[in-house]
């Protein structure tokens, strides 16, 4: 089985846009949507079936340094006795942050201006004037996924001075505001379909060993029930998983939470893939820590330590890797991978490690 790049994407983008590149999917949004009780019945007319991203961005050049934005767009559905969809467009502009934004009552109405100017623009380039046009409406949402406490978006009118007494003349924008810390575990699980309960894992990804590790199965095995036709969706899942293993818990659990992960399906045809996926994410793993040395390298210079550090990553990154995939590693193997000087050397063990059924296979021993 080769796993589509999107799917490695995932993991390689996890903490700049790995939840983004799920939202982007039609069902992972329409879950998130989902924990807004507020929003039911407009939702309830969207043709989520029909939902597409516009491969644009509308984030303007004095915000790029945070989070991107993700623009999805579906028709509304046709009313009870007619055939087809009505000509209404509902644009989605979902906004993911992982920590607070002061600026995003500043923020917000912008993107959502951009959205509706390019309507603007699309309508001019085939009419001679404005006249009969009527914009279709846009939904702004915040997706907060941050641990720190953000009870509000804010208004406009707190960023300005008398900002109280001129609020009728300050734009004012209210999103739909999602704190993933604030969702009730039962809203999750009950009303977020499949997507909710990966979210579940993101909202405890902090938690004790041991109750992460039950929660971790729980979601696994809800996982494996997945329709076959929702298969993509299913690995893509699966690579998030992995990812957030790998990033929010410490490399001491990350063997034991992965060997979890793979206990926890029962399928054939699912622990084959889970397997494949384990002995993949070790590679796209080791590929982003050797860019992160690099540009660590690059801000570094000629400082010195420079090459003892890099060093000390790959001796530690490849010590991390043998104990998941192996168990123990014996002192004599320690040892040489403490007293290897050559980064290249560690790179071709750690390459080796990801696929070698023993640890004999990888050719780690005290004369090399």
């Amino acid at each position: 089985m080769k796993i589509p790049a999107r799917i490695l994407d995932i993991a390689r983008q996890f903490q700049e846009n790995g939840l983004k590149l799920l939202l982007e999917e039609p069902k992972n949004a329409r879950e998130v949507l989902g924990f807004d009780d507020e929003e039911e019945e407009i939702l309830a007319l969207v043709d989520f079936s029909r939902l597409t991203r516009i491969p644009t961005t509308f984030v303007q050049r004095d915000y790029r340094h945070v989070e991107a934005d993700i623009v999805l767009r579906a028709p509304l559905l046709a009313p009870v006795g007619q055939g087809s969809a009505t000509a209404i467009t509902i644009y989605i502009l979902i906004e993911h942050q992982s920590e607070p934004e002061r600026l995003m009552p500043l923020r917000l109405p912008d993107y959502t201006m951009q959205i509706y100017k390019s309507q603007v623009r699309a309508w001019m380039r085939q009419h001679k004037s404005a006249a009969g046009l009527m914009l279709d409406p846009v939904l702004p949402v915040i997706f907060y996924t941050g641990t720190q406490s953000w009870e509000s978006v804010g208004e406009l009118k707190d960023l300005v001075k008398l900002g109280e007494q001129l609020t009728q003349r300050i734009p004012g924008l209210k999103p739909l505001f999602l704190n993933l810390g604030t969702l009730p575990a039962e809203k999750l699980e009950q009303k977020g379909g499949f997507f909710g309960w990966v979210l579940r894992l993101v909202q405890q990804r902090h938690a004790r060993l041991e109750e992460f590790q039950e929660l971790l199965q729980r979601v696994i095995e809800h996982l494996e029930t997945m329709p076959a036709t929702e298969r993509m969706r299913w690995l893509e899942l699966l690579s998030y998983i992995h990812a957030l293993v790998y990033h929010a818990r410490v490399p001491a659990e990350q063997r034991t939470l992965r060997q979890t992960i793979e206990d926890s399906v029962h399928t054939a045809q699912h622990k084959r893939e889970v397997s494949k996926m384990s002995k993949t994410m070790a590679d796209v793993l080791l590929q982003e820590g050797e860019k992160r040395g690099e540009k660590r390298g690059e801000k570094r210079g000629e400082k010195r330590g420079e090459k003892r550090g890099e060093l000390r990553s790959r001796r530690e990154m490849l010590l991390v890797l043998l104990r998941e995939r192996f168990g123990d590693v014996p002192a004599t193997i320690r040892a040489t991978i403490e007293a290897t000087q050559g980064i290249p050397q560690l790179n071709q063990w750690f390459k080796r490690a990801a696929n070698a059924a023993t640890l004999t296979q990888i050719g780690i021993s005290s004369e090399t």
